[in-house]
């Protein structure tokens, strides 16, 4: 299994709780994710130290070729078209 992690922070902080909608809805309805969770940091950005993104996701996938065509579904797609602007998103995939 695969697991793929990221870490996003949003441009307008005003738009966290609709894209913690999308990113859930995408978890329940894209048939390539076997797992999807979804939180919101909950602490403040301190001055120094650490970049503490806004909202993260888990994903965890079959295999690698599941992974690989994640990026191509109409899910993952539907993210990058309605979904709010970004200022940073940070990812990293693991073997689990």
């Amino acid at each position: 299994m695969i697991k793929h992690v990221s870490v996003f922070t949003l441009k307008d902080k005003n738009e966290i709780k609709h894209f913690v909608e999308m990113l859930e809805e995408v978890g329940k309805k894209c048939p390539l994710i076997i797992k999807s969770e979804v939180g919101v940091n909950i602490g403040e950005q301190p001055p120094v130290g650490p970049h503490f993104g806004d909202v993260i996701q888990i994903i965890e996938f079959k295999n690698e070729d599941d992974l690989n065509n994640y990026p191509k579904s109409k899910e993952h797609q539907k993210l990058l078209t309605d979904g709010p602007e970004m200022e940073t998103v940070t990812a990293i995939d693991y073997i689990i």
